[in-house]
């Protein structure tokens, strides 16, 4: 078959099953062009295969083992083919009841102990439901067929039958439906003849099948441009995971808090699939981690605060679309379950965003305003305490000064009446030292007379005689004469020198004080 045989393939045409499709064929195109299914285990010489260093990496080694034809050593065997064996030996021990099957929150894909088994089912059912010939593309698969697969899934599996879960399961049926004829693709390649193609059945395909798919994979033109432009760009891709089979979904699960439950953001998660024993797997990986933490940490001190799991990972899908030139809508570093944003789910996170961002900074502008009115408070407080203290503190000044003025004025007072005292005590001293002076005065007088009778009575005995006993004129008659004795003199003097230097430490005692 080429692509002039066959009318083209509408979205949504192809409506067999598999087994369905094979029997159709074999009705449409009647005896196989090859010859029967025996046919298979014709030995291919190496002639008619590619050399081992051009091997495509995913195509199948089928029974033949191939050997290097420099030392002789067999080449490593693939995993084979998915058959669901441990699923079924789980749901036999689990009593045939339907397993327990949990999807993450934020990568969509399959999570716990049971995320590979689930996927391992997923294929084997698809395998089993989907057909191979006539498509093309997954979209040219009835959604009808689709639903059988999610009907067996369910059947076999606790999940509840909701448009969320269908959209899960045929997800991971596209994404291995892929997977397998791209593995088709690479067994096709290895191989120089279509007889030595048609000599190695793979083991999960009938020859019908693979007959389809030989002329599809060697004439459909559409394809070959398609599948050429796939491994233009695949040889283009920069970066490279080191998880291997596991999903990012199950990583993300198994590196959370086991307290609160919080899985890894998606920088953290990046270094985790892109790193092993702490070795990136190239540079373009690790560069694309420090551009994306050096934005989120930019924008968290632009925003003065957390981002949002949202909006971290708005940083690093534009960091990463940065450092490797990459134009695709497909969110990067989630794996392929994570299901890309609509332009209104992108519109409306912004308005989110946005939203939230008005929230923060009128949360943050009613803080201030709240510390503001808090600080006036505290300012007028410590104000009017301060207009107290001075308050209390000018009352007590005042209270001071008044009885400063009251000492002062007793001061003054007490002054003036000694200073008054001290006058009038003058005055009666010196009144009392003139009579003592007068008194001095007459007594000196007196002796001056009587030294001058003396000094001529001595000169002449004769005077001092008769003055002995001449009498006073004013004595009565009979009377004894008046005369002082030299005792009574001294004596005199010397109590009114006693009294004249009283009268001086009295005067200089009033002046100190």
């Amino acid at each position: 078959m080429n692509s002039t045989e066959d009318a083209a393939v509408r979205k949504g045409s192809v409506v067999f099953t598999r087994t369905e499709s094979i029997t159709e064929y074999i009705h449409k195109r009647g005896q196989l062009r090859s010859g029967t299914q025996g046919q298979s285990d014709t030995p291919v010489s190496a002639n008619d295969m590619c050399a081992l260093d051009e091997w495509p990496s995913h195509a199948r080694r089928y029974h033949a083992q191939l050997q290097d034809e420099a030392d002789g050593q067999k080449k490593k065997k693939g995993r084979g083919v998915v058959k669901g064996v441990k699923a079924a030996q789980k749901r036999f021990a689990n009593g045939y009841a339907k397993l327990n099957i949990t999807f993450s929150e934020t990568l969509g894909g399959t999570i716990g102990m049971n995320y590979r088994s689930f996927k391992d089912d997923v294929v084997v059912i698809m395998k089993r439901k989907l057909p191979l010939i006539g498509v093309r593309r997954w979209f040219d698969i009835h959604p009808s067929v689709h639903r059988l697969i999610v009907a067996d899934v369910i059947d076999r599996w606790d999940l509840e039958d909701t448009p969320e879960t269908e959209e899960k399961i045929l997800r991971i049926a596209q994404e291995r439906y892929r997977g397998w004829r791209s593995t088709l693709s690479s067994t096709y390649k290895a191989f120089k003849t279509d007889d030595a193609r048609l000599a190695n059945v793979l083991e999960d395909l009938q020859l019908e099948e693979w007959e389809w798919m030989i002329n599809y994979f060697g004439n459909d033109e559409k394809f070959q441009a398609r599948s050429q432009l796939n491994s233009n760009n695949r040889k283009k891709q920069k970066t490279k995971h080191r998880v291997g089979s596991k999903s990012y979904a199950q990583l993300s699960f198994e590196k959370r808090n086991l307290e609160t439950g919080e899985e890894p953001d998606c920088v953290a998660l990046w270094e985790l699939t892109h790193t092993k024993n702490g070795t990136w797997s190239n540079t373009e990986s690790q560069e694309v981690y420090d551009k994306a933490r050096e934005a989120v940490q930019n924008k968290e001190t632009e925003t003065k605060g957390p981002l949002s799991s949202e909006q971290r990972n708005n940083v690093f899908q534009t960091a990463y679309k940065d450092t490797v030139q990459c134009k695709s809508s497909q969110p990067r570093g989630y794996g392929y379950m994570a299901k890309p944003k609509t332009g209104s789910e992108r519109f409306w996170m912004q308005i989110e965003d946005q939203a939230h961002v008005t929230a923060e900074t009128q949360q943050r502008n009613s803080e201030l305003s709240q510390h503001v009115s808090e600080l006036q408070e505290q300012l007028e407080a410590e104000r009017a305490n301060m207009q107290q203290s001075m308050d209390y503190e000018r009352a007590e000044r005042e209270q001071l000064e008044e009885r400063l003025q009251e000492e002062r004025a007793a001061r003054e007072k007490m002054l003036e009446d000694e200073q008054r005292s001290r006058i009038k005590f003058e005055k009666n001293m010196m009144a009392k030292f003139s009579e003592q002076m007068a008194k001095f005065t007459q007594q000196m007088g007196n002796q001056q007379v009587l030294k001058k009778r003396n000094d001529r009575e001595n000169i002449n005995p004769n005077l001092q005689t008769t003055l002995l006993q001449s009498s006073s004129p004013n004595r009565n008659p009979g009377a004894r004469s008046n005369l002082i004795s030299p005792n009574s003199l001294i004596q005199a003097a010397t109590l009114n020198s006693r009294m004249y230097k009283a009268l001086i430490n009295l005067n200089a005692h009033s002046g100190s004080a």
